[in-house]
């Protein structure tokens, strides 16, 4: 009975690294492979001490979320990065969760994340790029590209800020935004990976999920070099704030940077 349950178990753990081979194999690249070099990834698979060397983290309260930020919150095991939601009081906030960006800034090319939901509703699940640094901005304007903004289970968000011209409309600051929202009935973010695509030149955004096209966009002011952005955040438009947040993490398995060949 023993070996019985012995087989069983090291046959479950064969088939679940078989399936996640066959979920990390690449999606297509927009034109195909050939038009495009590979010039920057993290695939996690160094231990965590080596994570500071690529990116940076916040260390601190965010006063537009539910949650602070820390480093603490941010690990990476087993090939792969994981930004962890807890319940504990710090930096004045009820709630912790992480928030990394890279330390090298890029302009234009073609940007894609494979990743997994945190399994729990009122977290926004992030990938996206957004000028930092001294001045953050090069000759032209502050902006956020928001290639996913996931929401459990099933709901995509992407959004374009234009965070340079600002106006106060009845007391409240704010600025343009595009924002556009995808629903998938068949797909659970949390139990699967999916890999969220951007690619971004001089004259268009185009947004892709697993090498498919969903959004198209004319690009009108992200102009300057950013960095890439993978945050996870406890915020009340992503649904019910609850205790089934805690200990939920949102999985990277990679990030990878293309450009252009001439």
């Amino acid at each position: 009975m023993k070996l019985t349950i012995l087989f069983v178990g090291v046959f479950v753990c064969c088939l679940a690294e078989a399936q996640h081979q066959i979920l990390a194999s690449p999606s297509p690249l927009p034109g195909g492979a050939d038009n495009w070099e590979l010039v920057w990834s993290d695939e996690f698979d160094g231990p965590d001490s080596e994570l500071d060397r690529k990116w940076q983290s916040q260390n601190g309260p965010s006063s537009h979320i539910l949650s602070s930020r820390w480093r603490e919150n941010v690990s990476v095991t087993n090939g792969f990065l994981r930004l962890v939601a807890r319940k504990e009081r710090r930096g004045g906030q009820e709630w912790t969760a992480g928030s990394i960006w890279t330390r090298e800034m890029f302009q234009y090319g073609y940007f894609e994340c494979r990743y997994r939901y945190a399994e729990a509703e009122g977290l926004n699940n992030s990938f996206w790029l957004m000028p930092t640094g001294q001045g953050g901005v090069s000759g032209g304007k502050l902006f956020e590209i928001d290639v996913n903004e996931g929401h459990y289970p099933n709901t995509l968000n992407s959004n374009i800020h234009n965070h340079s011209d600002t106006k106060t409309i009845n007391g409240k600051r704010t600025h343009p935004t595009s924002p556009r929202k995808f629903t998938f009935s068949d797909k659970n973010f949390a139990r699967e990976f999916h890999v969220h695509g951007l690619q971004w030149t001089r004259s268009a955004l185009v947004f892709y999920l697993n090498g498919k096209e969903i959004r198209r966009v004319q690009n009108e002011f992200c102009h300057s070099p950013a960095s890439v952005w993978l945050s996870l955040a406890v915020i009340p438009w992503a649904g019910r704030i609850t205790d089934a947040i805690d200990g939920k993490a949102m999985e990277v398995d990679y990030v990878r940077i293309y450009r252009k060949k001439p």
